[in-house]
């Protein structure tokens, strides 16, 4: 039997690399892409290579399109296929509609937003061309589902986006693609959260007192796999969303 192959975002560390390390023990063979973080994409290669399992680190500047065209290339060069996409890499800024700057904007429009889309198109378009089928698992933000606040403004722009294409890829999709939407809540220390900080609003920000584990998260994206799923739009959050802010909570709560 012929091993499946995921490309994740933002794989070298942190989420991602619990992602890559969790699809690694399903089975499939992993592509880690990495920006600037080599070194630790490295060691999730070796990480997964520990257990047996094939995987190579590819970079790629997600607001280049060249290079993510390199990286999709390199992808079927290596394993002659793709069978799961996670776009799971994000960057956002701290800023308000009042102050924020047209370049930060852009950038995170092209790889919160710009950079999912691309992927998939490519993803599509090998897939089309080999006779295959994959699935896009696209990483968003709980916030976005009815739970917005005026923080990290530019962010939220292109992960709204990214949710509300969801349906849209699905239907386009047609019988070579499936996509799917993971809508997680807090994950990992952001901006300049230290872990005290991280901790200690994790217990207010949620109905449960704590955070999904990441490890949650990669199981729920695994799950967004299956045959059954396709114009999904998965919430993993320990009930985060159902907790109304008027600000990002990193904001609102710091230890004492």
């Amino acid at each position: 039997m012929t091993q499946p192959v995921v490309l994740i975002t933002g794989a070298a560390k942190r989420v991602g690399r619990v992602i890559a390390q969790r699809f690694a023990r399903a089975g499939y063979a992993v592509v880690v892409h990495y920006g600037n973080s080599q070194s630790e994409a490295l060691e999730t290669v070796a990480l997964i290579e520990a257990t047996g399992n094939r995987a190579i680190a590819c970079r790629a500047d997600l607001a280049n399109p060249t290079e993510l065209g390199v990286m999709m290339a390199t992808t079927y060069a290596t394993f002659e296929r793709l069978d799961v996409l996670v776009n799971c890499a994000a960057i956002f800024f701290p800023d308000t509609l009042a102050d924020f700057a047209l370049n930060d904007l852009e950038r995170s429009w092209q790889i919160n937003c710009r950079a999912p889309l691309l992927l998939t198109q490519s993803f599509y378009q090998q897939a089309k061309i080999r006779g295959q089928q994959g699935v896009v698992v696209n990483v968003v933000d709980q916030k976005v589902r009815e739970n917005f606040h005026p923080d990290d403004f530019s962010y939220t722009v292109a992960k709204a986006a990214l949710g509300n294409m969801t349906a849209m890829l699905a239907v386009s999709g047609g019988d070579v693609l499936r996509v799917n939407a993971l809508y997680p809540g807090l994950m990992t220390p952001s901006g300049d959260q230290t872990q005290a900080d991280f901790e200690f609003s994790s217990a207010r920000s949620t109905p449960l007192g704590y955070v999904a584990p990441l490890g949650d998260i990669a199981d729920a994206i695994l799950l967004l796999t299956r045959p059954s799923f396709n114009g999904a739009e998965f919430v993993v959050d320990a009930g985060q969303n159902l907790v109304r802010v008027e600000r990002d909570v990193v904001n609102l709560y710091r230890a004492p």
